[in-house]
């Protein structure tokens, strides 16, 4: 779950981050600190799958508690009546236990909130899709992210951010700048773009549309085929033999575009909330386009419990590449302290029809999964 997108440089610190601790606040500077810890148990797949979503690699996924640890800082410093500067990092902190012993970064950036003429940001966060894509990514950890959208990774570097609301509209527009090893992985971007508009109607509906498009670096050594063989070996029904491995590198895509939509009701975290979206992917040199589909219905009591019910669905040829149902139950004892748990189960799902029995187990696309875990946070 995120708690804070590239969205926050409006306000700095979301509703979620409300316990954040304000350490120096002067002649219109506020700089304020944050963070959470979790603790969970997890099933041998939830933990492939929640190390798999991450990129972190570990030999072992033996069910096991696992703990993470989130740290963050927001700063806003106004510039002139109407103007501020602003900046924000958020850390995932090394614990040991998570199969990674270095500091990584979430978002990061640095920009401008000119109030009615919008705000411009640079540096790492989400791109202008995840209007579409963020609006069922609401699980503590088990979110099965169908949508194409996190196939680079849930946040972008090198982003040039612009977002807009007024009237009832919100509109962003962002650039990606050239970068490599995206997300861990052999993909290097040349560049991107993408961009989303949404509105909210006075019943509590929103809808939102966007399309993002990237180009991918030119590839001398066939380093980022390697990435993509596996699928273009399955859909072109290639063997592994020296000329099979050679077709599968050249028929490596150069460009990927997607394009969704989304319909919401309600506020997250107040009450009933339900959400759904729909994306189209192209990759050139694929032989059919990938759709993925997302539904989730939340429910918030006044009394600190919640419960979540959600079905993604990612389809390629004809097959559910990607069938999972995930249930999730909370409870906040106080705005710092709270209890979880989440099961996800696979729908007959045939994820050998695209992916890599590697890039399966890595995941465990086709496996039950359940954890349950505490949070603290300030």
């Amino acid at each position: 779950m995120k708690l804070i997108p590239l969205a926050a440089a409006l306000s700095v610190i979301l509703t979620s981050q409300a316990q954040a601790a304000t350490v120096y606040e002067k002649d219109g500077t506020n700089l304020d600190l944050f963070g959470r810890i979790n603790a969970m148990y997890l099933s041998d797949s939830a933990s492939r799958h929640v190390k798999g979503s991450k990129n972190i690699n570990k030999n072992s996924s033996d069910p096991a508690i696992q703990t993470t640890v989130y740290f963050g800082v927001a700063g806003r410093s106004q510039l002139s009546d109407n103007v501020y500067a602003i900046g924000y990092t958020e850390w995932l902190m090394p614990t040991g236990s998570n199969g990674d012993n270095s500091i990584s970064a979430r978002a990061q950036y640095v920009g401008i909130d000119a109030q009615q003429y919008g705000t411009l940001t640079f540096g790492r966060g989400d791109n202008a899709f995840y209007t579409v894509a963020g609006v069922t990514d609401i699980y503590q950890e088990l979110d099965c992210q169908v949508n194409d959208h996190y196939a680079f990774g849930d946040y972008q570097p090198g982003l040039i951010m612009y977002s807009l609301s007024a009237l009832g509209w919100d509109f962003r527009l962002s650039y990606q700048t050239a970068q490599d090893n995206v997300n861990n992985t052999n993909i290097n971007i040349h560049n991107g773009a993408s961009f989303a508009v949404a509105t909210r109607l006075d019943n509590g509906i929103g809808i939102a549309y966007g399309v993002s498009y990237y180009y991918l670096q030119p590839d001398n050594n066939q380093v980022m085929a390697k990435e993509f063989s596996p699928h273009i070996q399955k859909m072109y029904n290639l063997g592994s033999s020296e000329w099979d491995l050679y077709a599968a590198y050249a028929l490596r895509p150069t460009y990927k575009i997607d394009k969704g939509v989304s319909i919401t009701y309600g506020t997250f975290g107040e009450g009933l909330y339900a959400a759904i979206n729909g994306t189209v992917t192209k990759y050139n040199k694929y032989t059919h386009n990938l759709y993925s589909y997302e539904a989730v219905i939340n429910y918030s009591f006044e009394n600190g419990f919640s419960t979540t019910l959600g079905y993604g669905m990612k389809r390629f040829d004809g097959a559910n590449i990607i069938s999972d149902l995930t249930l999730g139950l909370y409870y906040k004892f106080n705005p710092n302290f709270k209890v979880f748990a989440e099961a996800s189960f696979d729908v007959s799902s045939k994820p050998d029809r695209f992916y890599s029995n590697a890039q399966i187990s890595r995941m465990a696309l086709d496996r039950n999964k359940g954890l349950i875990g505490a949070e603290y946070a300030f």
